[in-house]
């Protein structure tokens, strides 16, 4: 079961619907009508306590082939009053028992196979927020597996309950996403910034997949179905989101420096360094790592502490030698 928002004498009305199977081919069965008001079906007896009024009930489990009273609970909970869902949603939630189960091999791959493309593009935007979707065949089959077994119009009642949740802004790529407008042009920008494509082009191809859509998918060449109008209006009503390409660049970018640590600054200077080695400028150029090696172990030996030497000359003779050790071998 689910209930249908559906315009009807220029008003919005709520129907209970069930998605049913017949001969091969998925379609719905309308179970009752509930009016502009489906909280006006709920009854209050007292506290925080609500139930459905009995002759609904009643009515719904004569028609309905499946029957779940949990099931027709959750789609009527939104319609309860405000103050008794806030005062009973931690108890609702703590009741409630997971029904998740892992998907088999064979079960993704059914639900993979079932799915529209058009409804795969949908389901990833509306989780994952991207433009950049990479190939259906990656997309995880998890995302549609509700999808699995109900008819268009649930299908779309569905939808249209996810979409009412994006901004303004987010409108216009999410339909230049989910019609796949972007495989019509190349470059880095399609899949990041198509408000610089031209523009022109960029309608005709949408109202091009949109009829194209229309025929295949919703049996309609005479009219456009009443289901894809929604997109006509956020398409043309809406201008695309401010692009953030150069703010991810610029996130990834700093990513990417949190791993980089540029190499800490001696704390001998080189000219201190070659003076505590006794070597001009002309002969620590000539040298090697070998030669400057063996000129440390000797006077290592000499400063070292256990040698009677000093402990701050042996410290700074050690930091001398990493300066000098960084020049001869500069970091990559």
């Amino acid at each position: 079961m689910y209930l249908a928002k559906v315009r009807k004498n220029r008003q919005t009305i709520y129907c209970l619907r069930e998605s049913i199977r017949e001969a091969s081919v998925h379609g719905f069965q309308e179970i009752c009508a509930l009016g502009p008001q489906p909280g006006a079906w709920i009854d209050y007896p007292g506290g925080n306590a609500w139930h459905l009024c009995d002759e609904l009930v009643h009515r719904i489990a004569q028609k309905a082939r499946q029957f779940d009273p949990d099931l027709l609970e959750d789609l009527f909970w939104p319609f309860v009053r405000p103050d008794i869902r806030q005062a009973t949603a931690h108890f609702r939630e703590r009741n409630k028992t997971s029904t998740y189960r892992r998907m088999t091999r064979d079960e993704k791959k059914s639900v993979a196979r079932s799915t529209h493309a058009f409804d795969k593009r949908r389901a990833h935007f509306l989780k994952f927020g991207n433009m950049d979707q990479g190939p259906l065949v990656n997309m995880p089959p998890a995302l549609f597996r509700k999808l699995k077994g109900k008819c268009r119009d649930e299908i779309e009642q569905r939808f249209m309950q996810q979409e009412s949740r994006l901004s303004h802004r987010e409108l216009k790529s999410y339909v230049y996403t989910i019609f796949d407008l972007q495989r019509f042009f190349k470059g880095f920008l399609t899949k990041k910034m198509p408000h610089a494509l031209d523009q022109k082009k960029v309608d005709t191809f949408f109202i091009q997949e949109l009829c194209d859509l229309n025929k295949r998918l919703f049996r309609q060449s005479g009219h456009l179905h009443d289901y894809l109008i929604r997109y006509v209006v956020m398409f043309f009503d809406h201008p695309y989101g401010e692009s953030v390409l150069l703010e991810e660049m610029e996130q990834d970018f700093r990513f990417r420096s949190r791993f980089f640590h540029p190499p800490p600054k001696p704390a001998v200077s080189r000219s201190r360094a070659r003076e505590i080695f006794n070597l001009t400028a002309t002969e620590f150029k000539a040298m090697d790592k070998r030669s400057l090696t063996r000129r440390f172990r000797k006077l290592a030996r000499k400063h070292h502490p256990d040698k009677g030497g000093s402990h701050d000359k042996f410290v700074e003779l050690s930091e001398a030698y990493q300066a000098l050790l960084a020049k001869i071998n500069p970091p990559g």
